[in-house]
């Protein structure tokens, strides 16, 4: 399935008119551009938008919109659609709802006079099933997502001077011609002409976003002072990339700190570079701008910010002490670095097909099984959570504020001395696996 109806005109499952909520900005952009962008994201290629006038102001939108590559054909209510061997998904254009929330409609098979509707049986219910077809249709609640699936001749029917998507559902539910497939995964929501409906949205994807997190510090403790930034941020003209830019630049200040003899603004600093490290990808998520160069920018720019960490600790507890071990703990610690990244961007090209770190143990544990995994690298599993940045930079500013200097160092040379037993033994690991592949 690789075409899709948008429906901008007529009313809605709910009554709502549809007409006027392509234009809304949920989420920094135009909702027209965010269906059609999930749509795509579902496997979506070609579009058929349905308006009420061929002047629609969404015409306007989609032309300034950057990122959509799908082809859109407009039709004005009453038009015909152009006929296909296959079904199409219909969509309402005030639905809000993630790509994987589609993945079980976009699958269904429907004969030439059937329709499958979304339902989410978790919502009050207003559509009555019985196994995998639709009894009967009440008149309140939001039961149906929105979407279908159904073929455009069907549609085509009900649209020659009006489109009230309920009677067309009240209509094929009479013939016994609907079928329920459940909405599984994700989220969604309609906007209405209710002035608070634009809001709710926006927390219902700020909320999925602060769900997505990974690690129990990031996601209770960073996210709540992330996201309020993320918000603002959203209606900026402030890129992803240009947030990471900006990000990194705060936590490249680190070493300059810790050069300068102040480890507690040093780790302040390396804290709040955390902290808003989320922000970057917040807003991609949110305003549906993700990608791999984007991967790339952020993972570089972190990287950049430890490398400043790991030479300004050195440095500046050498300029306070003129100890000779710091410049031994700062060489070593230098060393592993380098290792680090050099290792860690190889796998991330040639396994993970990703810029972000966090597809690393991710891919790693995909390659390697259970079985195969030595005691030590079991053990090191159990400890990853100590070794992702969330936890680190707040041990870090903690060790500065307590210990000074000292304290950070040795806790640094521990925790990279951890890392690269883990990726020795990744490395050796695949190695192994890719010559027991080569040898069968």
């Amino acid at each position: 399935m690789d075409h899709a109806i948008v429906i901008a005109a007529g009313t809605g499952t709910d009554g709502e008119r549809l007409n006027s909520h392509g234009e809304t900005i949920i989420g920094g952009i135009p909702q027209i551009k965010r269906l059609i962008i999930t749509a795509e994201r579902a496997g979506i290629k070609r579009f058929t938008i349905i308006v009420e006038q061929d002047d629609s102001p969404l015409k306007e939108i989609l032309k300034k919109q950057k990122g959509i590559k799908s082809e859109i054909i407009w039709r004005m209510l009453g038009s015909p659609i152009k006929s296909e061997p296959s079904p199409s998904l219909i969509l309402q254009s005030n639905l809000i709802i993630s790509p994987s929330g589609l993945s079980n409609l976009t699958s269904s098979k429907v004969s030439q006079d059937e329709v499958s509707v979304l339902v989410d049986n978790q919502k009050d219910a207003w559509i009555k099933t019985k196994g995998d077809s639709i009894d009967d249709i009440f008149s309140s609640g939001g039961k149906a997502v929105g979407a279908f699936v159904a073929h455009a001749s069907l549609l085509e029917k009900s649209i020659s001077n009006s489109m009230y998507l309920k009677s067309w559902l009240e209509e094929l539910v009479g013939r016994g011609s609907v079928k329920s497939i459940n909405f599984q995964d994700g989220y969604w929501m309609r906007l209405s002409s209710d002035k608070e409906s634009g809001k709710k949205a926006e927390d219902l994807l700020f909320s999925h976003v602060s769900k997505s997190s990974s690690g129990w510090i990031s996601k209770n403790i960073n996210s709540k002072l992330s996201i309020p930034v993320s918000r603002l941020l959203i209606n900026t003209s402030l890129t992803p990339n240009m947030i990471s830019v900006a990000i990194g630049v705060i936590g490249i200040l680190t070493g300059f700190f810790y050069i300068q003899g102040h480890p507690v603004w040093g780790g302040l600093f390396l804290q709040l570079s955390t902290i808003f490290d989320r922000c970057d990808g917040e807003v991609a998520r949110i305003k549906l701008m993700e990608s791999r160069r984007g991967q790339w920018i952020d993972t570089i720019f972190d990287q950049l910010s430890f490398l400043s960490f790991v030479v300004g600790v050195p440095v500046g507890l050498y300029r306070l002490t003129k100890s000779n071990l710091a410049i031994t703990l700062g060489s070593i610690n230098l060393l592993i670095f380098i290792f680090f990244v050099i290792w860690s961007f190889y796998f991330l090209i040639k396994y993970a097909n990703s810029g972000s770190m966090v597809a690393y143990s991710k891919t790693v544990d995909m390659l390697l099984p259970v079985e195969k995994r030595t005691i030590i690298h079991k053990l090191i599993i159990k400890l990853r959570p100590m070794m992702k940045r969330e936890f680190f930079s707040l041990v870090f500013l903690i060790a500065a504020i307590l210990g000074g200097y000292a304290w950070v160092l040795s806790l640094t040379t521990l925790g990279l001395s951890l890392t690269l037993i883990h990726q020795i033994d990744d490395l050796l690991k695949l190695k192994r696996l890719k010559q027991a592949n080569s040898s069968t």
